[in-house]
C-alpha cells in the first residue's frame, strides 16, 4: 500500500472541531485514495469533499465517503479507486458507463482503447512525417503545381494539422513522456477544523499536462475539430475536381476556383465557431474537465452532420468515376481480358478511397460501438484508428511518392544537376590543363 503522511497545520485549541473526537470514540483515520484526501471522521458518518479534477467529473459537485460503525472507511471497487465517485459523474460519463456494460466488459474495452491510443500515436507520427515530406516535394517542384496538386497540398496541410493536434492530445492522454506520480510522497495536511488538502512533496513528479490545463485544452479541441472539418471539405474538393474531369472529358482543369478555398477553410471555420459558441454555453453550466464527452452531445452534429454528408457525396462520386473508368477500359480491352479490367478498376478504387475519405466510413458503420460486445468493439476500434491515423501516409504514398509526374520532375532535376556537375568538372579540368 502507498505510504501517506498527515500533518497538523497549526496547534488546535479546545474549541476546534478537531478535538471533538476523543480516544474513546471509533473513527476513520486520514485517508488518500489517489484522488482525494479524506479527513478524520467519526464512525457511522458520511464525509463530503469537492470532486477531484478528473476527466468526466464535475468539479462543482461533491463526493461522499462513508466511515463505517467499526471505524473503517467503506471500500468499494470501481475504475476510480476505493471511493464511490458516482455523484461526481457528468451526464456524458454516466451515459457512457451504462453503455459499456458490466465491469468486466468495461475493463476489456478500456484496455482496447489504451492499445488503440498507442497505435494512433504511431500512425499520426508517421503520417505527419510523410505529409511534411510530400508538401516539401510539392513546393520544390513548382512546375507541376496545377490545380490538382494545389488541392492535394491544401488537403495535406489540413491533415497535418489534424494529425499533429491528435498526436499531442494522445501523448498527453496516455501519459507518454511524462514523469509518473510518486504516490509515496503524498502528504495530507489537516487544519484545526478538520479541513484537509493534498500536498505533493516533489512537484517535479506531478505534471498534469494539457488535459488538465484550462483554455489550452479546450483550444486544442477547437483546433482539432476545425482541422478535421477542413480535411473533410478538401476531400470534397478532391471529389468535385474528379467529377469535373469526368464530365468535361478534359485531362487538366487549370482554373483554380476561389470557392474551393472558401469551402475548404472558411466554411469549416464558420461551422466550428457556431459549434464553439453552443458548446461554451452548455459547459458554462458544468465544470467538466476539458469538455469531456463533447462528441456525445446532440449539437456535435453541427460538425459531424456535414462530414457525413460529404462522405456520402464522395462515395457517389467514387462510384461515378469507377463506372466511367470501367467503360473506358472495356472499350480498349477485349472481354477475354476480364481479369485485367478488374485489376485496373480495383487499383483505381484503392487509390481513390483514402483521397476521398471513404476510409472514414468505418467510424460510422457501427453506431455506438462502445455499447457492443468487447470483440465487436475491438474490431471497430483497431480498424477505425489504423485507417484514420495512417491516412496521411496512404495519401502521401499514392499521390506524391508514387506519382508519375513527381517522378518525372525529380528525374529531370537529377539530370540537370548531373549535367551541371559534369560541366563544372570539365571546366575545372580544362582550367588546370591550361
Amino acid at each position: 500500500m502507498n505510504r501517506m503522511t498527515s500533518n497538523i497545520l497549526t496547534s488546535c485549541d479546545s474549541n476546534s472541531s478537531y478535538t471533538l473526537i476523543t480516544s474513546n470514540d471509533k473513527f476513520c483515520n486520514w485517508f488518500y485514495d489517489e484522488k482525494t484526501c479524506w479527513p478524520i471522521a467519526k464512525a457511522n458518518t458520511n464525509v463530503s469533499q469537492p470532486c477531484p479534477k478528473v476527466q468526466g467529473f464535475d468539479k462543482m459537485k461533491m463526493a461522499y465517503k462513508y466511515c463505517t460503525e467499526n471505524g473503517s472507511w467503506e471500500n468499494v471497487t470501481n475504475f476510480f479507486g476505493p471511493t464511490d465517485y458516482s455523484s461526481c459523474y457528468t451526464p456524458e460519463l454516466t451515459e457512457m458507463l451504462e453503455k459499456l456494460g458490466s465491469d468486466y466488459d468495461t475493463k476489456r474495452k478500456l484496455d482496447i482503447a489504451l492499445n488503440t491510443g498507442v497505435i494512433e500515436v504511431v500512425g499520426c507520427l508517421v503520417s505527419i512525417i510523410s505529409l511534411i515530406i510530400s508538401l516539401c516535394i510539392f513546393i520544390r517542384h513548382k512546375g507541376i503545381l496545377e490545380q490538382r496538386f494545389k488541392i492535394h497540398m491544401n488537403l495535406f496541410v489540413a491533415l497535418s494539422l489534424q494529425m499533429f493536434i491528435k498526436l499531442i492530445l494522445n501523448i498527453d492522454k496516455l501519459d507518454l513522456f511524462k514523469t509518473k506520480k510518486d504516490l509515496s510522497n503524498v502528504t495530507c495536511l489537516v487544519d484545526c477544523n478538520n479541513q484537509i488538502r493534498l500536498v505533493k512533496d516533489d512537484d517535479n513528479n506531478w505534471f498534469f499536462g494539457i488535459m488538465y490545463t484550462p483554455i489550452i485544452c479546450e483550444g486544442s479541441q477547437v483546433i482539432l475539430e476545425w482541422s478535421k472539418t477542413a480535411s473533410f471539405m478538401w476531400m470534397y474538393n478532391e471529389g468535385v475536381y474528379l467529377y469535373r474531369i469526368i464530365k468535361s472529358r478534359v485531362l487538366r482543369i487549370n482554373s483554380i476556383n476561389f470557392r474551393m478555398y472558401l469551402f475548404g477553410w472558411g466554411l469549416p471555420a464558420l461551422m466550428t465557431s457556431v459549434w464553439l459558441l453552443v458548446t461554451m454555453v452548455y459547459y458554462k453550466k458544468s465544470s467538466s474537465v476539458c469538455w469531456w464527452g463533447y462528441s456525445l452531445l446532440p449539437f456535435f452534429w453541427i460538425l459531424e452532420g456535414p462530414r457525413m454528408i460529404i462522405l456520402v457525396v464522395n462515395l457517389i462520386i467514387l462510384i461515378i468515376v469507377l463506372r466511367e473508368l470501367l467503360k473506358k477500359i472495356k472499350s480498349k480491352l477485349s472481354p477475354s481480358n476480364e481479369l485485367d479490367i478488374i485489376r485496373k478498376v480495383s487499383k483505381a478504387a484503392i487509390a481513390l478511397v483514402p483521397l476521398l475519405g471513404i476510409t472514414n466510413f468505418i467510424l460510422v458503420i457501427i453506431p455506438e460501438p462502445h455499447s457492443k460486445s468487447p470483440e465487436l468493439f475491438a474490431y471497430w476500434s483497431y480498424s477505425a484508428h489504423i485507417l484514420h491515423s495512417f491516412q496521411g501516409l496512404m495519401v502521401s504514398i499514392l499521390y506524391c511518392f508514387m506519382n508519375k509526374e513527381i517522378k518525372k520532375s525529380f528525374d529531370k532535376r537529377m539530370m540537370l544537376q548531373k549535367s551541371r556537375r559534369d560541366f563544372e568538372m570539365e571546366m575545372t579540368y580544362n582550367l588546370f590543363k591550361t
